[in-house]
C-alpha cells in the first residue's frame, strides 16, 4: 500500500536522523533520502507499509534492526561516494579536446538557422579555431537574426578577444564596445543593418553569438 504524503515525510526524517546518528554526518540531506528510499525499495519490493515507525523499536520485518538499517546505508552511501570521485576523477582526466569530441553538433533545421550557424561559425573558427554549433534560435529580432552558440576545442583565453576584434573588423564590421570584466568577454561590432555580439567566459569551451537586425 503506497504512503500518503504526511507518512512519508515522517518516515524520510526517522530514517534521515538513524543515519545521521550512525553512520555519515553532514552529508547532504537530499542523497541520504535518496538512498534510504533504493535501500527501502530493495527490502520491501517498492513499498513500505504504513506500520513501518511501529517497527523501529523492536527491529524492521523480520528482525532487521536499526543498526543494520544504518550500516547498509551507510554502504549504499559509500559506493556512491566511491562512484562520484570515479567520476570526477575520469572527467577531470579529460582534455579539452576530449570535450569537444564528445560534443554532438546540433543540426539546422531550416534556411535561417543555416545562415545564422554560417555566419556564426565562419566568424567563430577564424578567432577560435574548429567550432560545433550547440544552440541555435533564429527569428529573434525580425528575419534574418538569432542566436547562436559553438563549443571550441580549447579553453578561451583574453588574448582570444583581440582576435575576435580582428576578424571581425578584417570583416568590415568595426568594433563598437570590447572589454572584459572579471572573466567574462565580450565584443559588440556591426554593419549594413546587423549588430553582433559575441561572449564568452574565459579558460571555457563556450562562445555565444547574438545576430540581431536593426531594421
Amino acid at each position: 500500500m503506497c504512503m500518503d504524503k504526511k507518512t512519508k515525510t515522517i518516515v524520510i526524517v526517522v530514517l534521515a536522523v538513524i543515519v545521521v546518528a550512525g553512520a555519515y554526518y553532514g552529508i547532504n540531506r537530499w542523497r541520504q533520502q535518496r538512498l534510504v528510499n533504493q535501500y527501502l525499495k530493495g527490502l520491501y519490493g517498492g513499498g513500505v507499509n504504513t506500520g513501518l515507525l511501529g517497527n523501529f523499536a523492536g527491529g524492521i520485518g523480520g528482525g532487521i534492526t536499526q543498526e543494520q538499517i544504518a550500516k547498509e546505508i551507510a554502504k549504499e552511501m559509500a559506493k556512491e561516494e566511491l562512484q562520484q570521485k570515479n567520476n570526477e576523477i575520469k572527467e577531470a582526466a579529460k582534455t579539452p579536446e576530449d570535450k569537444y569530441d564528445a560534443v554532438e553538433e546540433m543540426p539546422t533545421y531550416d534556411a535561417n538557422s543555416k545562415a545564422l550557424a554560417d555566419v556564426g561559425k565562419d566568424i567563430i573558427e577564424k578567432a577560435f579555431g574548429k567550432a560545433k554549433l550547440t544552440t541555435i534560435s533564429s527569428g529573434l529580432y525580425g528575419a534574418g537574426s538569432g542566436m547562436v552558440s559553438f563549443t571550441i576545442a580549447r579553453p578561451t583565453t583574453a588574448a582570444d578577444l583581440a582576435a575576435l576584434g580582428k576578424v571581425l573588423t578584417d570583416k568590415g564590421l568595426p568594433i563598437m564596445q570590447s572589454g572584459i570584466e572579471d572573466k567574462s568577454a565580450g565584443v559588440m561590432s556591426g554593419a549594413n543593418n546587423f549588430i553582433y555580439t559575441i561572449s564568452f567566459e574565459i579558460g571555457e569551451q563556450e562562445v555565444g553569438m547574438l545576430i540581431m537586425k536593426t531594421n
